[in-house]
């Protein structure tokens, strides 16, 4: 098979190196052209590297340990803190059990026993309200019901 272009071939002559012989290269150097009393001479390679992999391992897990400890102990004092606080408000805080007659229902209210201050009651104010209303509505309505059947019973 023929592409149409033929392989060409060029005779090139090899041009050598001019080799300079005022100069002594010592073995693994790189020849320059400086005079040898300027040039730097290379300091031998000294001890290689030793990683001892397991006791890097065996410091990160003490670190891990230290720190693990750390956290610990700042949680146990955050939950000793918490448990202090909440007896301080244990000895000050009054409970108490009420019965509301309106809605009938039952109210646990805590109060600050030094100033009287009530801290926290539940069911809310406005949630007794609502049932108070709910249950006025619902007694009205009733009314109204009785007496319209003993106005349809008088007609009838």
């Amino acid at each position: 098979m023929d592409f149409g272009a033929t392989p060409k071939t060029f005779a090139t002559g090899a041009v050598q190196a001019t080799v300079r012989t005022d100069i002594s290269v010592q073995n693994g150097a790189t020849p320059v052209e400086l005079p040898p009393e300027k040039t730097v001479r290379s300091v031998p390679a000294g001890e290689p590297v030793q990683l001892d992999i397991r006791a890097r391992a065996e410091e990160r897990r003490s670190d891990a340990q230290r720190q693990q400890s750390a956290q610990d102990d700042t949680a146990q004092q955050r939950r000793f803190d918490e448990q202090r606080r909440q007896q301080e408000l244990r000895d000050v805080i009054e409970r108490r059990l009420d019965i509301d007659p309106k809605t009938r229902s039952v109210i646990l209210r805590k109060t600050n026993r030094d100033t009287g201050e009530v801290v926290e009651q539940l069911p809310d104010e406005t949630l007794l309200k609502l049932r108070t209303w709910s249950r006025e509505i619902l007694e009205r309505s009733r009314e109204a019901k009785a007496s319209r059947s003993h106005e349809i019973e008088r007609l009838a």
